[in-house]
């Protein structure tokens, strides 16, 4: 009863009225500013407390379950195979799409002037200079260019790699070095394939459980999101003010215009292999889209999902549950568009040169990023994309805060992107022709 009466502060009026009310205090009465500003901080450190435990017991069990079902090795490989495919062609769209819409728009540089400052004075009181930032920072401050010396912050591939292999897991723990850890727990979930029954079991059972704990914890302080979201958009816009606006249009509009092309290119691609009618698959799936638009949840949307394609597709049953399920759980194509623009945006917005190598490194961390992002809600994952920018030394505390502004008017879109390449998936794997 009592979450009942507090409902309406999960509701997207809640959160875009608590955006606007963010934008006009930093605007416009920027005293108040230095009261609000520690409470997005704890806030944010909330989330971020959470998102380390979910993430980690998603991957976990996600692999430990795929790899002891009997049915799942049979097709494992062509799961695994299209997929890559499918994250691989996702990211390149992404990359691409924003690459050559920002070159068109051309650079900003009291944008750019603005962030470095923002990202300075935020050093500053910290008292946490990192070296590396910060003469990313100044570079941007004094608009130079400096493609030249891309090599100087670029850690190079090969390097981004080794890297990913955590020396201790206890030091990758406490430094808080996220793909090391996500690298770790993967090897872990594998792992437990070749370990007795009842360890396997038990482990799956403690991860399960630590998932549900933290899961319920995070729906639990999403309660509270209007008011840390208020004051994170507050604090941002004291600093940044109106020339950010036309940069959040500018994002969304990329994110919208990508997304429609995975859709449109995963309907050709069921429409292919599922037969019949192009248009048939729009009436068997048109329940499966419009709550995973209107929930902004895709595991809400699994059980219409599988109904439409095994009934409406006819779908081999088997096959699709497992495919979609798997899918749903690990496969989160959304998330993955997500990281691969944000970080295109974000070296726009520092003067980042990118080389080949640096998109490389997109495309990798931005995979690993979004499979760890699987157990998360999307509120909390777009914080992950530090994961993506941090390898190639570029800031994240702007962008986080500036995904999560927009992540109301994305996020339906992107739980459809992650939803329908699924269904992609299961049209090739499950479909009368596949052996």
């Amino acid at each position: 009863m009592k979450k009942e009466k507090f409902k309406f502060l999960l509701s997207p009026w809640s959160v875009l009225v608590s955006m606007l009310a963010g934008l006009v205090i930093g605007i416009y009465y920027q005293g108040v500013v230095k009261y609000l500003s520690p409470i997005g901080e704890i806030y944010v450190s909330i989330l971020e407390m959470s998102v380390l435990p979910v993430m980690i017991s998603a991957v976990v069990v996600s692999i430990s379950k795929l790899l002891r079902s009997k049915e799942a090795g049979i097709y494992l490989y062509k799961i695994i195979t299209f997929s890559a495919l499918f994250f691989i062609g996702v990211a390149v769209i992404g990359l691409t799409i924003g690459k050559v819409s920002i070159t068109i728009m051309g650079k900003d540089p009291e944008m750019q002037k603005a962030i470095g400052k923002m990202m300075i004075d935020k050093d500053q009181k910290d008292n946490v200079l990192d070296n590396e930032i910060f003469r990313s920072v100044i570079r941007e401050i004094d608009s130079r260019q400096y493609a030249g010396k891309a090599e100087e912050k670029n850690e190079g591939l090969i390097n981004f790699i080794s890297n990913l292999i955590p020396k201790n897991i206890f030091s990758a723990l406490t430094k808080g070095q996220t793909l090391k850890i996500i690298f770790f727990f993967i090897v872990l979930g594998v792992m437990l394939k070749f370990v007795s029954e009842k360890s396997s079991t038990n482990l799956i059972s403690f991860f399960d459980g630590l998932f549900d704990a933290f899961l319920t914890f995070i729906k639990f302080a999403m309660y509270f999101l209007p008011f840390g979201l208020c004051a994170l958009i507050a604090t941002q816009f004291s600093q940044i003010g109106f020339t950010v606006l036309s940069s959040l249009v500018n994002l969304v509009i990329l994110i919208y215009i990508s997304s429609f092309l995975i859709f449109l290119i995963s309907t050709f691609i069921i429409w292919y292999y599922a037969g019949g009618s192009y248009f048939t698959q729009y009436v068997a799936l048109k329940d499966a889209m419009l709550i995973a638009l209107g929930t902004r949840s895709s595991f809400a949307a699994l059980p219409s999902a599988i109904t439409g394609l095994v009934d409406g597709l006819n779908l081999h049953k088997d096959r699709t549950n497992l495919t979609v399920t798997l899918g749903f759980t690990l496969f989160k194509y959304g998330k993955i568009l997500v990281f691969c623009i944000g970080a295109i945006f974000a070296a726009h917005l520092y003067d980042y040169n990118l080389v080949f190598e640096s998109y490389l490194i997109i495309v990798i961390s931005s995979i690993l990023a979004g499979m760890a992002a699987s157990g998360a809600p999307s509120f909390v994952s777009r914080t992950m994309i530090s994961m993506v920018l941090l390898p190639l030394g570029i800031p994240a505390q702007a962008v986080i805060v500036i995904l999560l502004a927009i992540d109301p008017l994305i996020d339906p879109i992107i739980t459809l992107i992650s939803t329908y390449p699924n269904y992609a998936l299961a049209a090739i794997i499950a479909n009368d022709r596949s052996s």
